[in-house]
């Protein structure tokens, strides 16, 4: 082979590094940009959970049921995991317990985990 062929070959491989660096790059901009929207999602929803709670325990009748419409809207949201379901179904048994509370030895309102 003569430099010629060499120096082709070698510019063709470094071209084809390049564009692969340019192609992971994007790849990876991607998806750091979607985790960072999660978890800005999932911060905020948090934060609304904390007033949900807030409200739920609350002894004003009006701010339980602001609490149950607000969490009624953010159970229906994508990002909600079996950890939150957990949490809404804590919120319900409490509540349950308040208004009912004669049922208050009922350990697990009816369900099993």
């Amino acid at each position: 082979m003569d430099v010629g062929w060499v120096s082709a070959v070698v510019a063709l491989v470094g071209a084809a590094v390049a564009a692969a660096s340019v192609v992971v790059t994007v790849v990876e901009g991607r998806r750091t940009r979607r985790n960072t929207e999660f978890s800005v999602h999932r911060d905020l929803w948090w934060q609304r959970w904390t007033w949900v709670v807030d409200r739920a325990v609350s002894r004003d009748p009006d701010d339980h049921d602001a609490a149950a419409l607000m969490m009624h809207a953010l159970t229906t949201r994508t990002w909600i995991t079996e950890d939150d379901e957990w949490v809404v179904w804590a919120v319900q048994r409490a509540e349950r317990r308040r208004l009912h509370p004669e049922r208050a030895d009922d350990r697990d309102g009816g369900r099993s985990r």
